[in-house]
């Protein structure tokens, strides 16, 4: 059993890797594939079709499946993984940036990166915001666990309901962030999503039952992949295409590296809101922590989005698209 479970360590450690290089390579190519004025429809789309797997197919399948065969949705996963690699050698174009023999410096490179992140107000900005969002978020995800079970009343299968319900929010934001975007302007819609999770985030803790908590996370989801739709497409179209993959490591290990914390004070705002009040009542303070911190960053963030937005390049055709 040890060497088992080692074995099991050791692929999740490999699988996790490898997405942490996937996820950045599709970021850093999209811009290269799609002109610059779609990218917000790209991104929507593409993160709607990966919800669609993760959230909705892929544990209902994987559920069915170890319940018939216990190793056959490893097999397939494997096989998805097989067909994932040979449909991306098909793809046509150069997604390899010009390299000098400075760049091949990896300490070189990733000084340019910095220095990239440092000179860009809004790109940094958001990358602080986003790593403050996330803390908080993963603050609510993992105390919802508990409150879903405990104070709701809902079994295991109830709780995977809902969270795939949440995800029908987010696939219907990837199809229409790209909309929302041109109607009112990046700006604005960065700044309003942001507000949006405040509110989202009290209405888990307002939720009297398992069905308006699966709306509040509906709306949740939407606006969370709006954001990310902003975000993440400003990026693309801001950054040049020889430092795109490094800026986007730095950005993503600051957006994405406080997310440990937040499940680490989650469990300690839970650890000491039960020395002074019920355990039921402590649950949901996570929630009220995160709404709270959620005011805190609107507020605080507002006008550095208004500024940057404003002053940020119009949305022009990239030259290189469509190789």
């Amino acid at each position: 059993m040890p060497v088992l479970f080692a074995a099991l360590l050791g692929c999740a450690l490999l699988v996790g890797s490898a997405e942490v290089f996937r996820d950045n390579a599709a970021q850093t190519m999209l811009p290269a594939i799609v002109p610059h004025e779609h990218l917000e429809r790209a991104n929507g789309r593409l993160w709607s079709v990966e919800l669609v797997g993760n959230a909705l197919l892929g544990p209902a399948l994987g559920a069915f499946l170890i319940a018939s065969v216990i190793w056959l949705p490893f097999a397939i996963n494997a096989l998805a993984f097989a067909v994932a690699a040979l449909l991306m050698f098909r793809l046509c174009g150069s997604f390899t940036p010009s390299r000098t023999a400075e760049s091949c410096n990896w300490q070189l490179e990733l000084r340019q990166g910095l220095a990239f992140m440092r000179n860009a107000p809004l790109l940094r900005h958001l990358a602080i915001i986003t790593g403050v969002w996330n803390l908080l978020h993963q603050m609510v995800l993992i105390a919802l666990v508990l409150h879903v079970q405990e104070n709701l009343g809902l079994a295991a299968w109830g709780y995977g309901l809902i969270l795939a319900t949440g995800a029908v929010g987010g696939i219907a934001g990837g199809f229409v962030a790209d909309r929302i975007v041109k109607r009112i302007g990046p700006g604005p819609t960065a700044q309003w999503m942001i507000f949006a999770s405040a509110v989202a985030f009290m209405g888990i803790l307002l939720a009297p039952n398992g069905f308006v908590l699966a709306l509040v996370l509906v709306a949740f989801e939407f606006t969370g992949l709006i954001w990310n739709t902003v975000s993440v497409s400003y990026r693309q179209r801001t950054v040049p295409g020889e430092i795109l993959g490094r800026v986007n490591s730095i950005y993503r290990l600051l957006a994405w590296g406080t997310m440990p914390i937040g499940l680490f004070l989650s469990g300690v705002v839970v650890t000491i809101a039960e020395i002074i009040m019920t355990r039921n009542m402590a649950l949901t303070m996570p929630f009220l922590t995160a709404a709270g911190g959620t005011v805190l960053l609107t507020v605080i963030a507002w006008r550095p989005l208004q500024v940057g937005f404003a002053s940020a390049s119009p949305i022009i055709s990239n030259p290189q698209s469509g190789r």
